[in-house]
C-alpha cells in the first residue's frame, strides 16, 4: 500500500470519527451530564419529572433556507431525542412557537412542517407531551383568524384552556394569545374557557366532582401554569438565570400584549389559578422571576429560552421536578455551537497538514556511510592523521 494511499484512508478515518463526533456523540456527552433535580418529599415517585422547552420555531418555505432550515431541525431532533433517551421524562412540554410560519403557511407548508414536528418531537407512549400554542403559530391578536386557529388547533390539540392532572400534580395549560379583553370571538373563548376550569380544579381538589376529575390531585396543591406568553414584567432587570438576554440593561420596556402579558390579563390569571409555578417563553432568553400581583401567593415563573440555534448559540431545555410539597428546577444547556465549528475547521486542517507534509518537508534520507563521514570523530580522525603524515 502506497503511502498516499494510505494517507487517504486515514483522512476518511479522522473525517467520520469528527463528523459522528459531532452529529452523534457530542449530544450524548452534553446531555449525560444534566440530571433532574430533586425535591424534599418523602416519596419521590409521587414527583412529576418534565422536560420543558420553547420556541424551536420550525421553518417554513418563506423565511428559511433549506440548509438553515434542515441544519436547525436535526440539532433539535438530536437534542430532543438524546435528552427524552438519557433523562426519560414524564411528560414533555412544549410552551409555544412550535412553527415560524404557521399564522402564513399554505396548506402544503402546514402539512408539511406538522409533519416534520411529529419527527422530531416523537415520543415513547409512556411520556405525555402537551403543548400551547405561541403567536408564529396563528399570529397576534389583532391578526388571527378563525380558519388560521382551527387549522393549529387541530392538527396539534391545543384547545384555548386545558387543565389536567399527573400523578396527582394539577398543570393548567392557556392560549395565551387570546387573553385581551376586548371581547374578541377568541378572547371570549379563553375566558370562559379559563373560568370553567379554575372551578373544575378548585372541585376536584376539594374532592367535590369526581366524575370530571381524571385524577384527583392533592387537597390544597396549587397548579402549574404553562402559557406562551410571560407575565407581565417591565423588563428582564428583575430576571435571573444563567441564559439571560444579552442585550439585558439596553433593551425598552416591554410592551404590554407584544413582549409580556398585560397587567389586567397576568392579574386576572394569577386570580384564577393562584399558580404556585408559571412556565413560559416567548422572548427566547431565560428569565426566573417572582410575581405577586393580585393574589396573597407569591408566583414563581420560568421563562424558558430557545430552544434553536438559529436564536441562541446555547439553547437548553429546563428540567421541572414537582411534587405535592416542592419543587425544584434546572437547566440542560446543549452543545455549543462555536465549539461544532471550530472541530470541523481542525478536522478539515490537519488531514491537509498531512498531505503537505511529505512534499516539502520531507528529510533526505542519508547512509550510513554518509553518517560515518560527518562524525565529529572522523574530522578528529583525519586532523590527527595528517599531523603525524606532515611530521
Amino acid at each position: 500500500m502506497s503511502r498516499r494511499l494510505r494517507l487517504g484512508l486515514l483522512t476518511l478515518l479522522w473525517v467520520t470519527f469528527v463528523f459522528t463526533f459531532n452529529e452523534y456523540i457530542i449530544y450524548f456527552l452534553t446531555i449525560w451530564s444534566c440530571t433532574f433535580p430533586t425535591v424534599v418529599d418523602k416519596s419521590q415517585e409521587n414527583a412529576v419529572r418534565a422536560m420543558i422547552l420553547a420556541d424551536p420555531h420550525l421553518l417554513g418555505e418563506k423565511e428559511g433556507a433549506w440548509i438553515d432550515r434542515t441544519r436547525r431541525e436535526w440539532q433539535m431532533e438530536r437534542s430532543f431525542q438524546t435528552g427524552v433517551a438519557l433523562l426519560k421524562p414524564d411528560m414533555v412540554i412544549i410552551a409555544g412557537d412550535i412553527t415560524d410560519e404557521g399564522k402564513d403557511s399554505s396548506e402544503a407548508d402546514f402539512k408539511f412542517t406538522f409533519q416534520r414536528y411529529q419527527r422530531i418531537f416523537r415520543t415513547p407512549a409512556d411520556v405525555k407531551k402537551v403543548l400551547v400554542v405561541g403567536n408564529h403559530d396563528i399570529g397576534f391578536h389583532y391578526a388571527i383568524s378563525e380558519g388560521i386557529h382551527g387549522r393549529f388547533q387541530a392538527a396539534y390539540n391545543t384547545p384555548s384552556v386545558q387543565s389536567m392532572t399527573v400523578k396527582q400534580m394539577p398543570f393548567v395549560f392557556i392560549n395565551s394569545v387570546g387573553l385581551n379583553s376586548d371581547g374578541c370571538w377568541l378572547c371570549s373563548d379563553v375566558h370562559a374557557q379559563m373560568r370553567k376550569a379554575a372551578l373544575a380544579l378548585r372541585q376536584c381538589a376539594a374532592g367535590v366532582s369526581q366524575e370530571r376529575c381524571l385524577e384527583q390531585p392533592v387537597v390544597g396543591t396549587r397548579p402549574v401554569l404553562v402559557q406562551h406568553y410571560p407575565l407581565y414584567r417591565s423588563s428582564d432587570m428583575a430576571c435571573h438565570g444563567g441564559d439571560l438576554d444579552p442585550l439585558i440593561g439596553n433593551q425598552p420596556e416591554f410592551r404590554e400584549s407584544w413582549e409580556v402579558l398585560s397587567k389586567e390579563a397576568t392579574d386576572t390569571v394569577l386570580t384564577y389559578f393562584q399558580p404556585r409555578l408559571a412556565i413560559s417563553g416567548h422572548t427566547h432568553h431565560g428569565c426566573n422571576i417572582m410575581h405577586q400581583l393580585g393574589t396573597p401567593y407569591p408566583t414563581e415563573e420560568q421563562t424558558v429560552a430557545s430552544f434553536s440555534w438559529r436564536y441562541r448559540r446555547v439553547p437548553n431545555f429546563v428540567m421541572l421536578t414537582i411534587s405535592p410539597t416542592d419543587y425544584s428546577m434546572d437547566k440542560c444547556y446543549l452543545p455549543n455551537e462555536v465549539t461544532v465549528i471550530g472541530t470541523y475547521v481542525l478536522a478539515l486542517l490537519a488531514p491537509a497538514l498531512c498531505l503537505l507534509w511529505p512534499r516539502r518537508w520531507k528529510p533526505k534520507r542519508k547512509s550510513v556511510a554518509d553518517v560515518w563521514e560527518q562524525a565529529p570523530w572522523t574530522e578528529f580522525n583525519r586532523f590527527s592523521w595528517k599531523s603525524q603524515k606532515g611530521t
